[in-house]
């Protein structure tokens, strides 16, 4: 089936920023997947290769390679005859589900983190911890892109500092598809989350590896009993 089979909903999604640099399918990955996870692409709509091209002055080339890769990572989905579509949003079971092999995976990350760390690394923790740095976003009850990024980041920086790369890799993938929901917007949400930051950060500052998956694992408990209240 064509590409020009495809169809979009009409004011499904803001119009994308173009390439600033040298065109490569990494950038334009990177324009997509932002349109996907700030949700200026809205969740379920369909996307045309050949508009999506044209919107950022590319071949289709680079564009069905990123959808690839978007598609991978279960930011888009392709169906037979229909061509790609902006995934939908995540339903509770699903996160439930992906809270649980984060569960499996970070307390012992973390603890791993804990037990090789250096003052600079855990200064990078303390960094994106800061409650100056967070105040400003924690202050907006409405769920923030840049907030919800601040988040992986953090997670991604401990799993960087265990020095396991499949888990960095598999983390990161993962967290990138739970941006597709955030509890964010339940009031004291985030302040929440960010206060279990600093006690995982203080767990590996100190060393102490027990602490450190201990107080992943609550951060991760607590994160899903949001998640829960959020739904009801």
């Amino acid at each position: 089936m064509s590409d020009r089979s495809e169809v979009i909903d009409p004011g499904s999604h803001s119009p994308l920023r173009r390439p600033q640099r040298s065109v490569l399918a990494d950038d334009v990955y990177d324009i997509i997947r932002d349109g996907l996870v700030s949700h200026r692409i809205s969740p379920g709509s369909r996307l045309n290769l050949d508009q999506l091209a044209r919107e950022l002055h590319v071949s289709n080339t680079p564009v069905r390679q990123a959808l690839a890769r978007l598609e991978s990572e279960g930011l888009v989905q392709k169906e037979p005859y229909r061509g790609f579509s902006a995934s939908r949003l995540l339903d509770s079971r699903t996160i439930a589900e992906l809270y649980g092999y984060r569960l499996l995976i970070e307390p012992p990350t973390a603890a791993r983190a804990a037990r090789h760390r250096t003052d600079a690394q855990a200064a990078e923790l303390e960094a994106l911890c800061d409650p100056a740095k967070i105040s400003p976003f924690v202050a907006d009850e409405t769920p923030d892109g840049d907030l919800a990024q601040l988040d992986v980041d953090f997670h991604c920086r401990i799993a960087r500092q265990a020095g396991n790369n499949v888990v960095l890799e598999n983390l990161a993938q993962t967290l990138t598809r739970m941006r597709l929901y955030s509890a964010y917007g339940v009031h004291g949400a985030a302040e929440l989350a960010w206060e279990e930051h600093r006690a995982v950060t203080d767990a590996i500052r100190g060393g102490d590896a027990e602490a450190a998956a201990t107080a992943m694992r609550t951060h991760l408990t607590n994160g899903l009993d949001r998640m829960r209240k959020a739904f009801d």
